[in-house]
């Protein structure tokens, strides 16, 4: 739980019954018990609540969890380190939102299972922020980077499978389209994923491991129209270094993330069948 809301910064009941608090079974406890854990905790000082805007829910099912001191302190004991700023906890409801939803997708990959790929590791924005770019020296001897060099999805995960007894990674960066995205910000997302791809930053990255070999980006959007501007908006872009060795730009919406997150639902730039559905791992044609 606290390594969770280290990560993700916000949680809520939804997050909680599905991979929280779930028995061996498999089954969730119920709401009322999952609010008195979390309550008896808020109590001791390891978290605090506070109430966010939801169409469909009312009472603490519109409660969302953040870390408190404690549970600052019990991640450091648990990680040996955390990395957290009080201030992380005061934003706006829209980023609040967001953010849920993000949680949800980690949840939906991670507490399901896939015939061939299993689930490895989420990484947090946080942890998935890279720069790919040259490190130079400042005039006080500081390494620096340029920030044009910079990928910043909303999160990222990766699958993997063994085959010959070699192990095969898959990592995904995740970027949860908050609304309808202007063509400028989704061409400079591409080409910045395409060029960390063509340098081989992700062959020995200090977060991601050594083992990935293929690298994809997930683009998910609120409904079918949106995702289709998108995918149009995004061939516009150069990705041929990403899809040179499997890679590819995927396109889906939240809601059948949530439900079928292995499924056939991803639409592809480079598909000679722009309508064709793959799964995360498909080869695309």
């Amino acid at each position: 739980l606290f390594v969770s809301l280290h990560d993700l910064v916000f949680i809520d009941v939804e997050y909680l019954e599905k991979y929280i608090f779930v028995h061996s079974d498999g089954k969730s406890y119920s709401r009322a018990w999952i609010s008195r854990q979390m309550k008896a905790l808020e109590e001791e000082g390891y978290i605090k609540s506070f109430p966010v805007a939801k169409a469909t829910t009312r009472g603490n099912d519109r409660l969302v969890y953040t870390l408190d001191t404690k549970g600052v302190q019990e991640v450091k004991e648990i990680l040996g380190e955390a990395d957290w700023d009080a201030r992380w906890t005061q934003r706006t409801p829209t980023y609040v939102f967001h953010s849920l939803r993000m949680s949800h997708i980690q949840a939906a990959y991670a507490s399901r299972k896939d015939e061939l790929f299993t689930f490895k590791e989420f990484f947090s924005e946080r942890r998935a922020f890279r720069n790919y770019g040259e490190v130079t020296k400042d005039k006080q001897g500081k390494d620096r980077q340029s920030s044009a060099t910079v990928i910043r999805p909303d999160g990222a995960l990766i699958l993997e499978r063994t085959v010959n007894d070699q192990k095969v990674q898959i990592l995904f960066f995740v970027e949860l389209e908050r609304s309808r995205q202007r063509i400028d910000v989704t061409l400079n997302k591409v080409r910045r994923y395409n060029e960390y791809v063509r340098k081989g930053t992700y062959k020995n990255d200090i977060v991601f491991g050594e083992e990935i070999k293929i690298v994809r980006v997930l683009f998910i959007s609120n409904n079918d129209t949106e995702r289709d501007q998108l995918m149009q908006n995004a061939k516009k872009a150069d990705s041929r270094e990403l899809e040179k060795n499997g890679g590819s730009l995927l396109f889906a919406t939240y809601d059948d993330v949530i439900s079928d997150p292995y499924g056939s639902i991803w639409k592809a730039a480079h598909s000679s069948d722009s309508e064709k559905l793959y799964s995360l791992y498909k080869r695309i044609e």
